[in-house]
């Protein structure tokens, strides 16, 4: 039986503000079970329904998987609105310490991002 996906695309869409048209949801959802893995491997198996902290975890390193594709890294456009490599680096660097902060609640400092 396959688990459900910690957080969706949608929750991915929040923090990213990347479009369908720019990032596929199967793309997503791809990116989403690499992350969730990630978890797994990293604090255990988390069972269904995973509570907040989890879902926004799984959310931030999934934005920081899609802000770090080759197409995004340095910046991108979205219908009128344009994101500046300036803002993605930031993005990245926001999204990695709170990560960071979710991997501390649960006493696994491993987490790092490359």
């Amino acid at each position: 039986m396959t688990q459900a996906p910690y957080c969706s695309a949608q929750d991915v869409r929040v923090l990213t503000g990347v479009s369908e048209a720019t990032v596929t949801d199967e793309d997503i959802e791809a990116l989403i079970a690499l992350a969730d893995q990630q978890i797994d491997d990293d604090l255990g198996s988390q069972s269904s329904p995973v509570n907040a902290r989890i879902r926004n975890l799984s959310a931030l390193l999934t934005a920081i998987k899609v802000y770090t594709r080759p197409d995004l890294r340095g910046g991108f456009t979205v219908g009128g609105v344009t994101v500046s490599n300036q803002q993605v680096e930031e993005s990245l660097s926001r999204w990695t310490r709170e990560a960071e902060r979710i991997y501390a609640f649960y006493e696994e400092p491993a987490f790092k991002v490359a």
